[in-house]
């Protein structure tokens, strides 16, 4: 709801103007290191990292005729969904709390100042935050698992690494510590931890 009361018809400047503006014309020059388009021309800066996911929503948008605002208002309401649900299944997982507790974790990281003040300038940043949570939570469900071959476990933090986009390597690498951080922390080779995945972040 709140990315829909956030100056209602219009377009915010969000990472790439021309992104919101024209999906289609700023994907098609991204595959060139050299834009002459603006301004004045300019050597691409990290345009290729929109091609995915970030770039295929707009563009996606663009295809259904969905006004460009709509398109950017439903980025931002799927980025702090993805980061809601991603909690709430890490703290199931974890066995942390209860249903309404790990529902309300999500709401307070999803809505933590540092969201609330790049989602609408560089949500683009945004995004690898959202899915740090899905990282985590494919390491644990991993390393919980015995039955499941080593290739798929893998799989289940390789995706949401990989759906962080490339447009800022340090916000990847950032979000994906996390899952680091828990194996140092949990020290999954006890076998309580391989049991249950029950360890403290």
């Amino acid at each position: 709801m709140c990315s829909w009361t956030q100056s209602p018809g219009r377009i915010a400047a969000d990472t790439k103007l021309d992104l919101t503006a024209n999906p289609w014309g700023f994907l098609s020059r991204a595959a060139h290191l050299w834009t002459p388009t603006a301004p004045l021309g300019q050597v691409q800066n990290q345009a290729y990292g929109y091609f995915f996911p970030h770039g295929s929503f707009f563009a996606l948008g663009h295809l259904l005729h969905i006004p460009p605002w709509i398109t950017q208002r439903l980025w931002w309401a799927l980025l702090l969904t993805v980061g809601v649900v991603g909690i709430v299944k890490l703290a199931q997982a974890l066995g942390i709390g209860s249903p309404g507790s790990r529902l309300l974790a999500g709401a307070i990281f999803a809505l933590s100042p540092r969201v609330l003040t790049t989602i609408g300038s560089i949500s683009s940043e945004t995004l690898p935050m959202m899915l740090a949570p899905w990282v985590v939570l494919g390491v644990v469900t991993g390393l919980s698992s015995t039955t499941t071959p080593l290739w798929r476990l893998g799989l289940r933090a390789a995706v949401p690494i990989a759906l962080m986009g490339a447009v800022n390597a340090v916000a990847t690498i950032a979000a994906s510590m996390s899952s680091l951080f828990w194996l140092l922390t949990c020290r999954p080779s006890t076998s309580k931890c391989r049991r249950n995945c029950s360890c403290p972040i």
